[in-house]
């Protein structure tokens, strides 16, 4: 069971929460406009539910619509990735953050749209050459980008390690098999100039990137940690309703409240055998409700009522799943269909 489902990177499965944009069903797009804050001219912006696309901005000349302009040209190549990060990372300064905020998201869904061109650049041969680079080290491999080009001695293979990361990907290693995936921390330069629904966005995206919540089924963070995670999508829910992103936190927040009242495959929160409820989730769940912080940190919060709920009627049970405690656990967290 996955934490939340993976929606951008539609050739890999089993892999981390976040990366959500697109393949996500979209709704039809309608054509708006964003007034950038140095000139009084309109930058025009294809919005949907779940997607910013950058529409032609030919008929102004002001230096925001030029911007886009040639951003948006910039977008056409995976290859062209590198150049369109290095530009924006050099202009997002100069447009407003609602133009900044569409230009961002356009990166993001570019490079999901593209994930797949650059997965198929790490090859079986490629596989075989990073593989033997980490067994030779005796090192795992799960290292940040800088090091592992470091570590890379062909001209080749540091070249394409080095191009992935100025696309704005980082490698990971997942089941022995090396992937890009998008790496939110270089979002963090964009913190500054875009609206602060998506900064918050960002903020969720990177934490999720840099320690994926589930990996083989199996949950690798605390228990404590997967709930404050899932809280923090319901606060951007609650807080931000008609982000350009909401349709896919709601879909990650769904995914996420699963996993806080199943655990995944590998990691139940019931013992399927004994059926008693595991020993650490209990302590560490327990922990974040007794804790007078969470109700000030997360006000107003469904699943901290649906949470207490359910860990008070395991304690009439003695810690052990009833009838009655799974007929509330699939009311609050209904099973997929």
């Amino acid at each position: 069971m996955k934490l939340f489902k993976q929606v951008g990177l539609c050739t890999v499965t089993g892999l981390l929460v976040l990366q959500t944009i697109g393949c996500s069903q979209q709704s039809a797009p309608t054509l708006t406009t964003i007034t950038s804050a140095s000139d009084s001219s309109t930058i025009p912006v294809t919005s949907t539910s779940n997607n910013i696309v950058l529409a032609s901005a030919s008929t102004t000349t002001s230096p925001s619509a030029t911007i886009v302009a040639r951003f948006k040209k910039m977008l056409t190549s995976s290859e062209k990735l590198p150049q369109a990060t290095a530009y924006l990372k050099t202009n997002i300064k100069k447009v407003s953050p609602q133009t900044g905020t569409s230009l961002v998201l356009a990166l993001e869904n570019a490079q999901n749209k593209y994930m797949d061109a650059w997965t198929n650049k790490y090859t079986e041969s490629i596989q075989k050459k990073l593989m033997n680079m980490y067994t030779s080290a005796e090192v795992y491999g799960d290292e940040d980008m800088d090091d592992m080009i470091k570590r890379a001695q062909e001209p080749a293979l540091k070249k394409l390690l080095s191009n992935t990361q100025k696309s704005g990907y980082r490698i990971v290693n997942i089941e022995g098999y090396y992937m890009p995936i998008i790496d939110y921390d270089q979002y963090d330069a964009y913190d500054d100039y875009v609206t602060k629904d998506i900064d918050a966005y960002i903020d969720i995206m990177a934490e999720e990137s840099d320690q994926p919540a589930m990996i083989d089924a199996g949950l690798v963070i605390g228990w404590d940690d997967l709930l404050e995670r899932t809280l923090d999508l319901e606060q951007f829910i609650m807080k931000y309703p008609t982000s350009h992103r909401i349709a896919d936190m709601k879909q990650n927040y769904q995914y996420a409240v699963y996993s806080v009242f199943y655990g995944a495959d590998n990691t139940q929160l019931f013992d399927s055998l004994s059926k008693k409820i595991d020993p650490d989730a209990k302590k560490q769940y327990l922990a974040v409700l007794n804790d007078e912080d969470t109700a000030e940190d997360y006000p107003s919060s469904t699943l901290l009522s649906d949470l207490h709920g359910l860990m008070d009627l395991a304690a009439q049970s003695n810690d052990k799943m009833t009838a009655k405690l799974e007929a509330y656990r699939q009311q609050v967290a209904p099973l997929e269909s």
